[in-house]
């Protein structure tokens, strides 16, 4: 049987549509992804109001007119103001009994007055706690219990004293106690910290580093006293002052200031204070001075402070969208007005080679510090103007920097200037009542440097 050859045939080459449009699709994205990666990407911020303050933390040393009472005879000790009360002279701060039978009557009175507002009093310390506590002052909880006390008690003691004193009289044991008096006016504290005495001159960098240290003790107490214990302080002065170490930077801020504005980090009031500078060797130091919010810091001797000095509020925006760009400067004079806005009278070459006047709008300008900025479109160097006052010829020459950024709400670059208020490393404050400037919200473009005047984005 004869054998047959089998010869394989060609194939013909078909096309594959969907193959062919597949691989188009892979050519864009490709061409696509490389035009991302070389095109230079424009960032946008959007301006808002803000306030930025680079002041240094500084620690104060507090000092006040301020004098410890000590009991002369022992025993127990009960007290009618809260403390922070203010008090004149020979208005009753305590009494002393030597049996403690008082204690227990003057807690029966202080349960019979409690109110609700006792209660929501506590509230609003425990609140403020919570606020302010933070790990690395804990030391601040050993006063919590002590400042929830003082507010009950202040919230109850009504009249205390003329209360008891009947009720002893009615018990036949008014002989049993005595009472002391406010020998001046003043507010009443009862914790001392044992620097009660401390000068100015007495201040040094040693002691300023204390302010860590917790030294506020309570001489409030239930137990019997003996003879020459503390057992209230009197604050008999309004004024009071913080002396805190100052930097070369700060002293040499400071040096021309009467007065300064601070904040108090603990609770964030603010307030001037008189600026006193001295030196201790080759150490700076300053006091400041006021008579407001005494009371408020009765108890504290370290506080943590910021001067107002490096604080601005306006419109932030970031450094690098900051430009400069050349205008040339126009006198108000020479500026007239025509049918098509603000505008100059400039000389002008027909072509018959006539010198004629015209005139030419200002188009987009800039007026601020009592000069016009003209963009060199509309005048250039040695174009001669009319001034309108005086009728005399005004040659252009004076060119001048003006500091701006791109703003691109129309979609396009358009500039515009901005009066710096302050600047750090990173933001730059800026005035919202520059004619012609920024205004919150706005959109600027952050790194413009490689943009122009009406670029689109």
């Amino acid at each position: 049987m004869a054998s047959r050859k089998v010869v394989p045939m060609k194939r013909r080459f078909r096309p594959n549509l969907a193959l062919f449009i597949f691989l188009l699709i892979i050519i864009y994205i490709v061409v696509l992804t490389w035009g991302y990666l070389t095109e230079e990407h424009i960032s946008i911020y959007e301006v808002n109001t803000t306030q930025i303050s680079d002041d240094s933390p500084l620690y104060g040393f507090v000092l006040r007119s301020e004098e410890v009472v000590s009991t002369d005879r022992e025993g127990y000790i009960n007290y009618y103001n809260a403390e922070g009360n203010r008090v004149g002279t020979g208005d009753v701060v305590y009494t002393l009994d030597t049996n403690g039978e008082v204690s227990g009557m003057l807690e029966q009175l202080q349960e019979t007055n409690k109110n609700t507002e006792s209660i929501t009093a506590m509230r609003e310390v425990i609140s403020s706690f919570q606020n302010n506590f933070s790990l690395s002052s804990y030391s601040q909880i050993e006063n919590l219990k002590y400042d929830i006390n003082n507010v009950y008690f202040e919230k109850t003691n009504g009249n205390l004293y003329s209360d008891v004193n009947k009720a002893l009289k009615s018990a036949g044991q008014d002989k049993s106690f005595t009472k002391y008096t406010a020998p001046k006016n003043g507010v009443i504290s009862y914790s001392i910290d044992g620097f009660e005495s401390m000068k100015k001159t007495d201040i040094t960098p040693e002691i300023l580093d204390q302010y860590a240290q917790s030294t506020r003790q309570q001489i409030k107490t239930a137990d019997m006293l003996p003879s020459g214990s503390p057992v209230y302080k009197l604050v008999t002065d309004n004024t009071w002052s913080l002396t805190a170490r100052l930097n070369n930077d700060y002293y040499e801020r400071l040096k021309a200031s009467d007065s300064v504005r601070i904040t108090i980090n603990k609770d964030g009031i603010s307030f001037n204070a008189s600026v006193e500078l001295w030196d201790q060797g080759d150490i700076h130091f300053a006091t400041l001075t006021t008579a407001r919010y005494m009371e408020r810091y009765i108890n504290d001797r370290f506080l943590q402070f910021e001067f107002n000095l490096r604080t601005a509020e306006g419109l932030k925006i970031p450094n690098s969208s900051i430009l400069k760009k050349d205008y040339y400067t126009l006198p108000a004079d020479v500026i007239t007005k025509g049918d098509e806005g603000n505008g100059v009278i400039k000389q002008v070459r027909t072509e018959e080679g006539k010198i004629t006047k015209q005139f030419t709008s200002l188009g987009h300008y800039f007026f601020t510090q009592d000069k016009y900025y003209v963009d060199s479109s509309v005048v250039t160097g040695g174009d001669v103007l009319m001034n309108h006052k005086s009728g005399e010829d005004y040659i252009v020459s004076s060119k001048e920097p003006l500091q701006g950024v791109y703003c691109v709400n129309e979609g396009y670059c358009e500039f515009r200037p901005i009066d710096i208020l302050y600047q750090n490393k990173e933001y730059t404050i800026v005035s919202d009542m520059t004619s012609g400037g920024l205004s919150a919200f706005d959109h600027i473009v952050v790194e413009p440097s490689a943009l122009s005047d009406d670029d689109f984005i």
